[in-house]
């Protein structure tokens, strides 16, 4: 017991190295048990808070950098005052706010403090508004859409936040297609779930990136087009909050992925 003591003050005090040694006695060692996993699991969190203040850090720098060398450039008479160099620098300025903005929804989402308006909804029709509202995007990239979505499956969901998921994973298939390629979205239903697959015709994904670009800050190709890397974090968040989930599948690099929304049918 006192040793049982002696870790939850070191817990208490922020050190979660700590570990009870298990004890002959039963009880106490189911106690001991208990308190390592929760140690364990205050570990986790507070390496993923530290990793997240770093990946913060790292993507607020470029941006930063890229504006202080401007205006050190045109203070020491470098630069000439051009619509190029305020053009570069207000790029740079919308991406530090698209990153605020990001981080700001993302917290909102894990921390479950976005209120979830939960209305009757089509969801298939929900895919195709947002496929359409996209399609200009399409167009300029010459990336064919295709859709399939005649099958009404009724969700009770928040029509604002699904259509949220909808665009980043739409969006996020359309980065990763070179012009030419193809993304489609197909609705269906499957046992008690609502199902849409957002299939594409990009790079793929390797069975670890499966997994990882789900998390924050994360991007298969860095020199890439894609975003911030928080926006599938936000889907998933979301989608989770709607007691659904999104997985990702691909045949591998070279072969395209497969994004599948499911959410409980109403």
């Amino acid at each position: 017991l006192q040793a049982v003591r002696q870790a939850t003050r070191k817990m208490a005090s922020g050190s979660y190295g700590g570990r009870v040694d298990p004890p002959a006695e039963a009880e106490l060692a189911a106690l001991a048990g208990d308190v390592n996993t929760l140690a364990e699991a205050l570990d986790s969190t507070e390496e993923r808070r530290v990793r997240l203040i770093s990946e913060v850090a790292h993507e607020l720098r470029t941006p930063l950098s890229t504006i202080e060398g401007y205006l050190e450039g045109l203070l020491d008479g470098m630069f000439e005052p051009s619509e190029e160099i305020f053009a570069a620098s207000g790029r740079e300025v919308k991406r530090l706010k698209r990153l605020a903005e990001d981080l700001s929804e993302l917290s909102r989402a894990e921390e479950g403090n976005q209120p979830l308006n939960l209305t009757p909804l089509d969801l298939a029709a929900l895919a195709s508004d947002v496929a359409g509202h996209l399609g200009v995007q399409f167009q300029a990239k010459h990336v064919e859409q295709v859709t399939d979505t005649s099958e009404v499956l009724m969700v009770s969901g928040d029509r604002d936040r699904l259509s949220q998921v909808l665009t980043n994973i739409i969006g996020n298939a359309l980065s990763y297609t070179e012009p030419g390629g193809r993304v489609s979205v197909t609705a269906r239903s499957d046992a008690s779930a609502a199902v849409i697959d957002v299939n594409d015709t990009g790079r793929g994904l390797t069975p670890e990136q499966q997994t990882s670009v789900f998390e924050r800050f994360y991007r298969a190709d860095h020199n890439g087009p894609g975003g911030t890397g928080i926006g599938l974090t936000i889907a998933r968040s979301i989608t989770r909050r709607h007691g659904g989930q999104v997985t990702a599948t691909s045949a591998g690099l070279g072969h395209g992925a497969t994004f599948t929304i499911r959410i409980p049918l109403a």
